[in-house]
């Protein structure tokens, strides 16, 4: 059975760029596949002024932005993933950097339950799971839910970054489980 792991926080993104504004430059409920091609093929944002930022190769807030190296993993992968530009604007340090904005698969019929592990061994599965233990034949996808979306990666794609030094890169092992008892594409 595949592993899988959602993107997490992580301490260096405390210090990772934070975009100022967002009112009235782009509409965050176009972020799915059936409306990117409304989003703008390429935003400049411009951050919050601080001595301490740092670049990082993933941000997680207020949308998933990735850096080139990033991308070129997901690629790699032959994964479905639509992008537009996203320049990020550091006036205070007179520096931009380049990144992404991925468009990807995404399924509200899965459910991601983090594994618990206690003294190096993994715990039961979780008491409120009902549903059955899943396997996704893809390496990069998005769980939506009531409260958010959950970025979801394989073990051999978190591997490959891993090994590229990926910067901000947290993981945090989960199952995914169906929703319903219905079949659907997502095997």
């Amino acid at each position: 059975m595949t592993k899988y792991f959602e993107l997490q926080e992580t301490p260096e993104l405390k210090y990772a760029p934070r975009i100022g504004s967002l009112f009235g430059k782009f509409d965050i409920r176009n972020i799915r596949l059936d409306k990117y091609h409304l989003l703008p093929e390429r935003q400049v944002f411009f951050i919050e002024p601080s001595e301490q930022g740092i670049f990082t190769d993933i941000i997680l807030s207020p949308f998933l932005m990735i850096s080139p190296m990033v991308l070129e993993v997901i690629r790699k992968y032959r994964e479905v993933c639509f992008c537009r530009e996203v320049i990020l604007v550091n006036q205070q340090q007179r520096r931009s950097q380049l990144y992404f904005l991925p468009v990807l698969d995404e399924t509200g019929e899965l459910q991601a339950v983090g594994k618990e592990y206690s003294h190096g061994t993994c715990m039961s599965r979780p008491e409120r799971q009902q549903g059955e233990c899943v396997t996704v034949d893809k390496n990069i996808f998005w769980i939506r839910d009531s409260f958010r979306r959950h970025t979801i990666i394989s073990l051999d794609m978190a591997e490959s970054l891993i090994r590229r030094d990926v910067f901000g890169l947290g993981l945090r092992e989960v199952e995914l489980y169906r929703k319903t008892q219905e079949r659907s594409a997502w095997r």
